[in-house]
């Protein structure tokens, strides 16, 4: 029957199975395979969604405090590359060196997160544990909202 010993590593494959799910789909801009690395604040989003577009100046912000102590990915959800860098061109300042662009065409997300929609934003902590999903937009960018992020995921 079921003991601690046989229980365990069954728990063991089965959240390390879910982290390996977690990073398959992902691609960058050149339809090159890409990771998510922790810890690391996951923004799913796309071009035609308003609360999306309105809340990338705060995650480049919030990239920007975390500098080098995490990653801010924003994931692109469902579009093409050609959509992304149309939009790109036409809001070059919703972008920049604090944050990584990443896309989800296969919207993997969708199941690897439970995604219920976008925006979302996955907290990722250093041990690859998801620790939280905000569904919907935040003032990322502010000090309070920084502090409560690294308290979350630098742990």
């Amino acid at each position: 029957m079921f003991n601690r010993r046989t229980i365990l590593p069954l728990i063991f494959f089965s959240v390390s199975a879910h982290f390996a799910s977690a990073n398959e789909g992902f691609t960058d801009l050149a339809d090159q395979p890409a990771t998510i690395d922790s810890p690391a604040v996951v923004n799913f989003w796309a071009t035609w969604c308003a609360p999306c577009i309105k809340e990338l100046p705060d995650l480049e912000e919030l990239g920007e405090k975390l500098d080098d102590e995490a990653t801010v990915y924003l994931v692109n959800f469902g579009e093409s590359t050609e959509t992304i860098e149309q939009f790109k061109a036409k809001n070059p300042t919703l972008f920049g060196a604090h944050t990584v662009l990443l896309k989800d065409s296969s919207m993997a997300g969708l199941s690897a997160y439970g995604l219920r929609g976008v925006p979302t934003t996955v907290l990722i902590n250093t041990r690859g544990e998801t620790v939280e999903s905000v569904q919907g937009i935040k003032a990322w960018g502010s000090d309070a909202v920084v502090q409560d992020v690294r308290a979350k995921i630098l742990q």
